[in-house]
């Protein structure tokens, strides 16, 4: 380790593929931390994220600490009688609110809404606390929603990520007000690197790198806290899996909640850049489109349950399509221009322009209506060429080098000059037309050979030199219309690529609860299984059954049985920890897969799902029911030897505890 420099985590999170370990930019923490300054949660909100930690505490108990703040206790029924949560019936008590979210979820809430709350106005001048909170909303709900799609991570974790990602801007804005407000000034207008940068100079540390130390002082995964602090600058190769996967989240969900936030006549290169990112999570364009609008949503219903101030957000379908065109033409909007009009505005550049026929060229080609640019020799015509990207370029064959006379530097002619603007991106899209007095048949080859399109032999008849170019310009337009084509066959590709996902989606989805199947489920034991075994990890996984469904079924008919399970499913989602997955896998059952967990941490989690069970009220208001589970739980030992024993034991675990009377947790062994 370096001298002077803090460690970030443990020595025993040090290990290979760990995501982070130490950073220099804690010494800055540490000092602003000093000063009592940095934006924290609340007392409760603090004290629910000590408890949350241990997986035995109860609902009931986290409950009574919530309730000592009025205020965040009111937030979170709100949020779960909205329509974020689709619960149903409506909440009333914190009991049962907490309830309803489940420890984890009702952990990353508190820290959230405690946040907001307590920092929507400061002493920093230029810092818009308004803005920051309304863009930190979008990009948390675009993270959320963003993981529903690639199931990376719990949507709640997501979604705290994102809200969270750069509250170490906020407090630079708390400790150093005012040197923040001439930081934001100096970097007013520029993109988000650049603030980065000017942060970087003025405090040894960037906003980006604060947040992530604000995160483990919180004690939020470090996973998280690597993703915040990295993802700006892109995903890096030596990042942890998990850590790399929410950066790709991130990065997208920046551009979403850009925008959000911007104003009309700047969205559609925010629309591009979009575009491009979201290949990293395939995403195609019609559904990202689709996607964006129900974010767009979501922001909106998030602003009213916290209060920040959101902004009506149109279809970005037309967007994404121009972006998409954009993206998929570039070479040819870029080198050949993009007018719409039947005749374009042709452009050509004439190379030599201090050489008598290339001043006749030039007059020619304005005279027949070409926007023509001239260059001296080969350095100023590169410079014109990425300046103005012409179509066409005219140039001479024996193009003197820069400072000499032409005689004696055939060498340095101009088809050395074509072959070395062939070898560019810019260069290959050109149509090259190079000229000489009599030109031989050795240099006639050479030019060919180094990417002419055509050679000519000047003194030329106007009528001839236009009717060549003519030429070139048919062979721009087919260029043109297979660009088109190709645009095309890719937009059909897209098309059929959210149509075959969709297929997919639907083959490995519980079409009633939404949860995976049973197909999706043993593919993922087996998945978890060879993991657990490739690097020694604890592996366990929960059975559970509905006690008495048939009851339900028989006295209150099939759709009160499938409002049940649906109501089960909502249950598992809010329950389950990280990394958790919750299956569906025929009639009331049930299977839950534990990476990295042992068999006392997975029996935790199925008393506290079985708690929850006993204490939900079900069914309707119309019709209220009592439900009651059955769990068996089993992990990965010496005597398991394949994740097909690992199911069965865990079955024969439920059936034992259906057998000791139902409304009970059963470990095998």
């Amino acid at each position: 380790m370096r001298e002077g420099v803090c460690e970030l985590v443990p020595s025993k999170a040090r290990e290979k593929g760990s995501p982070l370990t130490w950073r220099p930019y804690l010494a800055r923490f540490d000092e602003m931390k000093a000063t009592r300054q940095l934006p924290s949660p609340t007392g409760v909100a603090l004290e629910i994220m000590r408890l949350a930690q241990d997986e035995s505490v109860s609902c009931g108990t986290l409950a009574r600490v919530l309730m000592a703040d009025p205020a965040l206790s009111g937030k979170v029924i709100k949020y779960v009688n909205s329509a974020l949560m689709q619960t149903g019936r409506a909440v009333h008590s914190v009991q049962e609110a907490v309830l309803r979210l489940g420890v984890g979820t009702l952990r990353r809430i508190a820290l959230s809404f405690s946040l907001v709350s307590a920092h929507r106005e400061g002493r920093c001048a230029a810092f818009d606390y308004h803005g920051f909170w309304s863009r930190s909303l979008a990009l948390g709900v675009a993270a959320q929603e963003l993981v529903r799609h690639t199931r990376y991570v719990p949507p709640d974790e997501a979604f705290t990520t994102g809200l969270l990602a750069h509250i170490g801007q906020l407090g630079l804005a708390c400790v150093y007000p005012d040197k923040y407000a001439e930081v934001l000034r100096q970097a007013r207008g520029g993109a988000l690197e650049e603030l980065l940068f000017v942060e970087q100079e003025a405090f040894a540390a960037n906003h980006c790198e604060l947040s992530a130390a604000m995160f483990l002082d919180w004690g939020l995964p470090a996973e998280q806290a690597a993703a915040v602090e990295r993802y700006v600058f892109g995903e890096p190769e030596d990042a942890y899996e998990t850590t790399r996967k929410l950066i790709r989240v991130l990065r997208v969900a920046e551009k979403c909640a850009e925008l959000c936030v911007l104003q009309q006549a700047n969205r559609t290169a925010v629309a591009q850049q979009l575009l491009a990112r979201a290949e990293l999570l395939q995403l195609q364009p019609l559904h990202l489109a689709e996607l964006f609008e129900h974010i767009a949503r979501e922001w909106q219903s998030w602003g009213r349950i916290l209060e920040i101030r959101t902004y009506p957000v149109g279809p970005i379908r037309e967007l994404v399509h121009q972006a998409q065109v954009a993206l998929s033409t570039e070479a040819i909007a870029g080198h050949y221009g993009t007018e719409k009009s039947a005749h374009p505005n042709w452009r050509a550049l004439v190379v030599g322009i201090d050489m008598s026929p290339s001043q006749e060229m030039a007059d020619i080609l304005r005279q027949a209506g070409y926007e023509v640019f001239t260059a001296v020799d080969g350095e100023s015509a590169l410079a014109l060429v990425l300046e103005n990207l012409p179509q066409f370029i005219l140039l001479p064959l024996r193009m003197p080098k820069p400072g000499k006379s032409s005689a004696g530097n055939s060498e340095w002619g101009g088809s050395r000059w074509c072959r070395q603007l062939r070898e560019t991106q810019v260069g290959r899209q050109l149509y090259l037309v190079m000229w000489a007095d009599q030109p031989t048949e050795q240099e006639v080859v050479t030019a060919f050979e180094a990417g002419a399109d055509d050679v000519i032999s000047w003194p030329m008849s106007p009528r001839v030199l236009l009717a060549r170019l003519r030429a070139g310009q048919r062979v721009i337009e087919l260029q043109r219309e297979v660009e088109r084509e190709q645009a095309e066959l890719r937009r059909v590709t897209a098309e059929l690529a959210i149509a075959n996902r969709k297929l997919q989606d639907a083959a490995l989805t519980d079409p009633l609860t939404g949860l995976p199947n049973r197909r999706y489920a043993f593919d993922r034991l087996h998945q978890e299984w060879h993991e657990a075994m490739r690097h020694e990890l604890q592996l366990a996984c929960l059975m559970l059954d509905v006690d008495h469904f048939k009851r339900i079924n028989d006295s209150h008919g099939h759709d009160m049985g499938d409002l049940v399970l649906q109501q089960m499913a909502e249950l598992l989602r809010q329950a389950i920890r990280r990394n958790d997955v919750a299956c569906r896998i025929g009639g009331e059952e049930f299977l839950i897969l534990c990476p990295r967990t042992p068999l006392q941490g997975a029996a935790a989690l199925a008393e506290r799902i079985r708690q929850l069970a006993e204490n939900k009220t079900w069914g309707s208001d119309r019709v209220p029911l009592r439900v009651t589970l059955s769990l068996g739980v089993a992990a990965r030992s010496e005597k398991v030897c394949s994740p097909e024993d690992l199911f069965r034991q865990a079955d024969q675990a439920l059936y034992a505890a259906k057998q000791a009377g139902r409304n009970r947790v059963h470990c095998a062994g």
